[in-house]
């Protein structure tokens, strides 16, 4: 995806997040979203064929989804096929998630490890990510064995790498940078 799409998708997703508040839907909006991208999953590659018509677009779309999102979910993905912009829904979610979460005053930390995490250990790394960004936080945890040993964080655009592969790798680097 292009910048100028993920500034879009993040005008959808506010523009979404400003109606779902005034109708006081923010969290039934957010879990629509995903549920209507699970729904949608078959037809996807229908809902982004520039060569589809939008009237057959929204028919498959009411078709896959039905009445299993509102209607402010429902109206909104109508107004990205009309727009031509089904292609950015998924961004457009992930974008409403994010505000959504700085609305609780949350904010999701993903976060990946080389082995499995207690559930004292995720205790630890939520309260010393909380203390370090002020927010609740939500830790979504995925065990990567590329990463050898260690964890990686993410949350919004700061990422903090304490894998020992991305500790090889700076070491790395470190020699690169000297060596030449």
């Amino acid at each position: 995806m292009q910048a100028s799409d993920r500034v879009l998708a993040g005008r959808y997703a506010a523009a979404l997040f400003q109606a779902a508040v005034s109708k006081g839907e923010e969290q039934k909006v957010q879990a629509d979203l995903g549920s209507a991208h699970k729904l949608l999953l078959d037809a996807m590659s229908a809902l982004r064929h520039p060569r589809v018509p939008p009237a057959r677009k929204k028919q498959l779309l009411h078709e896959a989804i039905g009445d299993k999102v509102g209607s402010t979910t429902l109206k909104f993905l109508d107004l990205l096929v009309d727009k031509k912009r089904f292609d950015l829904m998924v961004m457009v979610a992930a974008n409403y998630a994010r505000l959504a979460a700085d609305k609780r005053g949350s904010a999701k930390a993903h976060v990946r490890t080389a082995a499995p995490l207690s559930p004292e250990a995720r205790q630890q790394l939520a309260a010393k990510l909380r203390t370090f960004v002020g927010k609740d936080i939500e830790l979504d945890v995925k065990e990567d064995a590329e990463l050898i040993g260690g964890v990686t964080v993410k949350i919004g655009d700061w990422v903090l790498d304490s894998s020992l592969r991305g500790q090889l790798r700076r070491l790395r680097e470190s020699f690169d940078y000297h060596g030449n």
